[in-house]
């Protein structure tokens, strides 16, 4: 039986289309030493496990914190328009590299309701995946995405800290959809075989969303692939494919479109601080992920050249 303070966050996150679970802080080391270990199993490229090390912060900022509070967020795929020669090109952007006011509505949901009882909240940057399977608010898919119900894994995940205590400890063993048990068509129509069948933790190294990140270009190999360049940001291919996510495939975001000259600003390679506040605030991305785009871009528009052509 949840108390007051429980429910009215149940509450307030159904009114609001999200999900919500807790877990006790107790269980802090786990969720870091879950990431750590598969590093020292060798399951974890060094280069991979340099770049995402977010899941080594603690609650340095709420030293005090008692629970872990985490919460998904519905989060469809964002189609944007770039206009580049007189033809318009839709870009499709996956899940969370859209940057959503809905991640302020959460924390401000928590706020409202702890804070006038003298608690405290402040947000958490953990292993997000691993917390919420951990939680019981996800399970893992064959390609190590979590998926949520009634979201698949089209959603956002945030984690907060707060000294408040929750009666109830949400902790599980990871598990994943049984769905995937007798499915292979993510690892089949994995672009650069990332999903293999001797594990089920795919080899992230390999995953396009993994390269389109850290690479300066796209590897030669990466581009003999078939489908090789199927979202403007990221990789959704075995999302796309999976059965799971059938029923959220049409939930199409209908995001901005762009001039020419805003077209042509970004294929250029214009710094950040030098776009228009108007053309950054339509893209609805952080800075750090704006670098990708010219690459992206341009690649896109050649990709859409060339099926126009056949």
């Amino acid at each position: 039986m949840l108390n007051e303070i429980a429910h009215r966050i149940q509450e307030g996150m159904i009114q609001s289309r999200y999900k919500v679970k807790t877990v006790s802080i107790t269980h802090l080391s786990e969720i870091q030493d879950s990431v750590s270990k598969l590093v020292r199993q060798g399951l974890i490229n060094t280069q991979l496990h340099e770049r995402w090390h977010f899941y080594l912060n603690t609650n340095r900022n709420l030293p005090e914190a008692k629970t872990i509070i985490i919460v998904a967020i519905p989060q469809p795929i964002t189609r944007l328009r770039f206009e580049w020669q007189g033809i318009v090109y839709p870009a499709e952007v996956a899940p969370n590299y859209i940057v959503k006011v809905d991640e302020c509505r959460a924390e401000e949901i928590l706020n409202h309701i702890l804070n006038p009882s003298g608690y405290r909240v402040v947000k958490a940057h953990l292993a997000l995946k691993t917390l919420a399977v951990r939680s019981g608010l996800a399970r893992y898919g064959r390609n190590n995405i979590s998926y949520i119900p009634g979201m698949g894994s089209f959603c956002r995940l945030i984690a907060f800290y707060t000294d408040y205590t929750f009666e109830e400890d949400n902790w599980h063993e990871p598990r994943a959809m049984e769905v995937c048990e007798n499915c292979s068509l993510c690892r089949e129509n994995c672009p650069t075989r990332s999903i293999t069948v001797n594990r089920f933790l795919i080899h992230a190294e390999k995953c396009l969303g993994f390269l389109n990140e850290i690479e300066p270009d796209y590897p030669y190999w990466v581009q003999l692939q078939p489908d090789w360049e199927n979202a403007f940001i990221g990789c959704m291919r075995c999302q796309f494919i999976c059965p799971v996510n059938k029923p959220y495939l049409r939930k199409i975001i209908e995001g901005s479109s762009f001039s020419e000259e805003e077209t042509d600003l970004i294929l250029n390679k214009t710094p950040w601080e030098k776009l228009y506040p108007e053309t950054q605030f339509k893209l609805g991305i952080s800075e750090g992920v704006y670098s990708l785009l010219p690459r992206n871009l341009s690649a896109l528009i050649e990709k859409q050249k060339k099926v126009m052509q056949r």
